[in-house]
């Protein structure tokens, strides 16, 4: 075994020390947030095989609307029919691959860029100029190729897994924790996106590392924590529940709009989250409903999307438009106070002289995450990455 292989495996004490109760715990190697091996095994066994939250229904709420996304080099685009329905594509011309959509937008057909071919909103294809000639051509079977898609309280999931469970099931926890929640009565006020140099897993693991919020956050979203506050529940396949006490996270620590009238017998620094593995990590507070969504890009870049939702009878105050742009601002803020930190253990763990750190007791919640995936990594290799290693 050379050296890389040496420094590309996880022997069985190492794997006990990494899963470990959270007192008795020590951080996962370096190589397992900077190795494009490990990297494709999330995209080929976690990515393609679990629902995927890629936004909400009013986000394409008219006929016509479309977004077109990319997903780990994936192109998919999503469109609202003439029928009402949101429906999802894999996003290539049935001819050479080009992408038939880009950004966002209404139209009546998808029209290839390249050499013209035209899709209805419903995948068909309609229109491939200059085949008439082409033998054996059947339009029929070039339309393009569709994608599972569901909905859950207004967000839009799916699936490149013809084999995957419903969605109903596999939301199922999330539903149960936060159903009291009537995200059906909120509206999507503004979408936070930003990248960070760093593996998508530290990002999902640093959303409910509360160790750090004091720190890094004492202005913002940390400025009334208390670790006393924290409370932490752990889920089934590193999924969890927690309670905290936080408060909006707008400029001032206040609504900007006010409560909703549904979490009026909380407090006013009530802040709750749950985790819907793998990158939708679910926050509220009495005034908005603003889950993070966690997207790799590379094994060492990822994006980040904050959705901030707030109630639909917010919509008609005045100026409503300027004033939501402060939940903005306070993303833009915290997610800049994270950034540099993530990116620094993003280098860290690349370095020879890295070695994984003990955990604190405060790092329940990601203990809980990285020893559920270590078992989903496990699987995922067919324990090669375990079972070479030496004790």
């Amino acid at each position: 075994m050379n050296e890389k292989d040496c420094h590309m495996h996880i022997s069985t004490q190492e794997l006990e020390k990494i899963q470990a109760p959270v007192a008795q715990a020590q951080h996962a190697p370096g190589f397992i947030y900077t190795s494009p091996e490990v990297f494709e095994l999330d995209k080929s066994e976690i990515f393609m095989k679990d629902w995927l939250c890629v936004g909400r229904e009013e986000e394409v709420e008219n006929p016509g609307d479309f977004m077109a996304i990319r997903i780990l080099d994936e192109p998919v685009v999503l469109v609202r029919g003439r029928d009402g329905n949101v429906r999802a594509f894999a996003n290539i011309c049935a001819h050479r691959g080009v992408e038939v959509a880009f950004g966002t937008g209404n139209v009546n057909v998808l029209s290839c860029p390249f050499h013209g071919w035209t899709y209805g909103l419903d995948g068909k294809l309609v229109g491939a100029p200059h085949m008439k000639g082409a033998e054996v051509f059947e339009t029929k079977k070039c339309g393009l190729p569709p994608i599972r898609l569901e909905t859950w309280r207004g967000w839009l999931f799916i699936n490149f897994d013809d084999d995957a469970i419903p969605l109903e099931e596999f939301v199922a926890p999330l539903e149960k924790d936060f159903g009291y929640i009537p995200q059906e009565e909120y509206k999507l006020a503004v979408k936070t996106v930003g990248e960070v140099e760093c593996n998508w897993k530290l990002l999902v693991e640093n959303l409910i590392d509360f160790y750090h919020v004091n720190v890094v956050h004492k202005t913002t979203n940390g400025r009334a924590f208390t670790m006393d506050s924290f409370e932490f529940e752990p889920r089934a396949g590193g999924g969890y529940l927690a309670f905290y006490n936080s408060g909006p996270s707008t400029p001032t620590g206040e609504p900007i709009f006010g409560r909703a009238p549904w979490m009026e017998d909380k407090a006013n620094d009530f802040s709750t989250t749950g985790l819907l593995g793998p990158n939708f990590t679910f926050f509220a507070r009495t005034d908005t409903v603003h889950p993070y969504i966690t997207w790799p890009i590379s094994p060492t870049r990822s994006r980040l999307m904050v959705y901030t939702l707030v109630p639909k009878m917010f919509f008609d105050q005045p100026e409503f438009e300027e004033r939501a742009e402060g939940y903005r601002d306070t993303q833009k803020r915290v997610l800049e106070e994270d950034r540099q930190m993530l990116e620094s253990v993003q280098n860290g763990l690349a370095s020879r002289n890295f070695k994984p750190g003990r955990m604190s007791p405060v790092e329940k919640g990601v203990n809980h995450i990285i020893s559920n995936y270590m078992d989903r990594l496990k699987k995922a290799s067919d324990g090669s990455l375990f079972n070479m290693a030496q004790d």
